[in-house]
Order: structure tokens, then C-alpha cells, then sequence
């Protein structure tokens, strides 16, 4: 065991016994019997210190001393609120007591319109304070708003759930009168209706064109406006085979032939071949 462990230890153990010892001596001295107080209360000492610092030679206005006509009468002391409200009467009796005694000495008490008195603390510091209370002041009102718009979204989601039920609500009444007016349409029961006209056998047609188009008057299906920019961009579809195919109409007509392009000895053109203007393959492959 080296010197350092050795010295480890021995702090460990005197740390132990001293903190034994302490113990021992608080033990011991809670057990020990403790000397009573003696609380001394002399009046004729206090009174006749009374006099000797007594100042009633002097004249009210150098001494400014008043004394409450009412004593103060506290419930509970642990009453804060009712404490400091008797203190507050207290001192309402003393302000008015003490202008009243200034006014019979004939001694000025209030301030000139144009004195000035320095702050005890600075313009920073009272800067500081007005910050602080105005960061509290709107976070509050933050917080406020959040609280109202909180409420107000749960209001909204309460609306649009109960919009959303009507709504179901109504289109479930329309399918089941629907219903019902199909199965006296099938039955032959010609009867009431309810103002329902509905077309049992086209259900189906009537879906199709609300989705993608309308019958025209010879009950053919005409695209709608979607489809009819799509076909006219894209083609439409339909027949592609035989497409094509020549026809009387397409054979007599000959506004397309080009006559340059078509040029040939048959009709009129040289018979002369003409020369081959496209260079050799070495040529090619040296200007690539």
C-alpha cells in the first residue's frame, strides 16, 4: 500500500471521529438542563428615561409627532390584508391630523408649482422598469389571444361537424326517397311522387353524363367543354383502322399535289438522271 493510500485513510478516519464527536456533544448538551430566561421590566427606569429624552419643552412643529386617537386592533395577525388595512387608516388620521397642526403654526407644507426634485433612482433604471411592465402587460394579452383564437377554432370545428352532418343527413333522406319512388316505379304504383322525376333505366346514363358530357337532341353523347380541349389537342380516339384508306372524294382531289415534287419524264420532266452530289465515304469520314 502506498503513502498516498496510507494518508487517504487516515483523513477518512479523522473526519469519522470528529464528525462522532460533534454528535456526542449535541447529544450532551440537549440533555443538559438549560438556564430559564429573566425578562426585567422596571417602570420607574423606563419613565425616567421617558423624561430625559423627552422633547415637550419644544414646540409642535419642531418635534412633528403625532399620536393616533384610535389604537390599532388587529383580528388575526396573520390577517395580511386586514393588517396593512388598519395601518393604512392609521396613517390616513395622521396626515390629517398633522395638516391641520401645520396650518394653526402658519408653516408652509406645499410644494411650489416649479420645484424640483431629483428621483431617487435614474431614468434608466425607471426606463427599465416601464419595459418589463409593458413585456408583461403583452404577454398577457398574447396570451389572451391565443386563448381566444382557441376558442374560437373549437367553435368553427363545432360548425363545420354539424354542417357536415346536416349535409349527410339530407343527402341520406334524398337517396332514401329515391329509393322509394324506384321501387313504386317498378311495382307500377304510379302514385304521388313527392316532385321526385327520375329515370330508373338511365341511373347509369345519367351518371355518365353529369361526369363527362351531355345527350344532344338526337340522344348522341357530346363531350363537354374538358374533353372537347382535350380531343381537339390530343385527337379523340375512336376508329383508327382504315384510316388511311384512299377514297373517290380523297383520289379526285389534287390540292395537295405538289408538282415540283412530283416532277418526273411521265409528265413533262427531263429524263436526263440527275448527278449524285453526296461526297464519297473517305470524304465523309475526313469531315467529321
Amino acid at each position: 500500500m502506498s503513502d498516498d493510500e496510507h494518508t487517504y485513510e487516515e483523513s477518512l478516519m479523522g473526519e469519522e471521529e470528529e464528525t462522532a464527536l460533534e454528535i456526542a456533544a449535541l447529544q450532551s448538551k440537549d440533555l443538559l438542563p438549560q438556564p430559564k430566561k429573566e425578562f426585567a421590566y422596571h417602570r420607574e427606569a423606563l419613565s425616567a428615561l421617558r423624561g430625559e429624552i423627552s422633547q415637550g419643552k419644544l414646540s409642535w412643529i419642531q418635534r412633528c409627532d403625532i399620536t393616533s386617537t384610535t389604537p390599532v386592533v388587529v383580528d388575526k395577525a396573520e390577517d395580511d390584508l386586514d393588517r396593512e388595512l388598519k395601518f393604512y387608516q392609521q396613517g390616513i388620521e395622521a396626515v390629517i391630523l398633522a395638516k391641520q397642526k401645520i396650518q394653526k403654526a402658519g408653516a408652509p407644507f406645499s410644494r411650489p408649482d416649479d420645484y424640483f426634485a431629483e428621483m431617487v433612482k435614474s431614468d434608466t433604471h425607471m426606463a427599465k422598469i416601464r419595459q418589463r411592465l409593458l413585456s408583461q402587460q403583452k404577454g398577457i394579452q398574447n396570451s389572451e389571444e391565443a386563448k381566444k383564437q382557441r376558442e374560437l377554432r373549437k367553435y368553427g370545428k363545432q360548425i363545420q361537424q354539424e354542417k357536415l352532418k346536416e349535409r349527410e343527413d339530407r343527402k341520406k333522406a334524398a337517396l332514401d326517397k329515391i329509393a322509394t319512388i324506384k321501387k313504386r316505379l317498378r311495382s307500377g304504383d304510379m302514385g304521388d311522387n313527392d316532385g321526385f322525376e327520375i329515370d330508373v333505366d338511365s341511373e347509369d346514363d345519367a351518371h355518365t353524363q353529369s361526369a363527362s358530357g351531355k345527350r344532344g337532341k338526337d340522344n348522341r353523347h357530346v363531350p363537354g367543354k374538358k374533353r372537347q380541349l382535350k380531343n381537339d389537342k390530343f385527337g379523340f380516339g375512336g376508329k383508327k383502322r382504315g384510316m388511311k384508306r384512299n377514297t373517290a372524294e380523297s383520289t379526285d382531289d389534287m390540292s395537295t399535289f405538289n408538282v415540283k415534287r412530283n416532277k418526273s419524264a411521265g409528265f413533262g420532266g427531263s429524263s436526263k438522271k440527275s448527278k449524285v452530289t453526296r461526297p464519297g465515304k473517305a470524304r465523309r469520314q475526313r469531315g467529321r
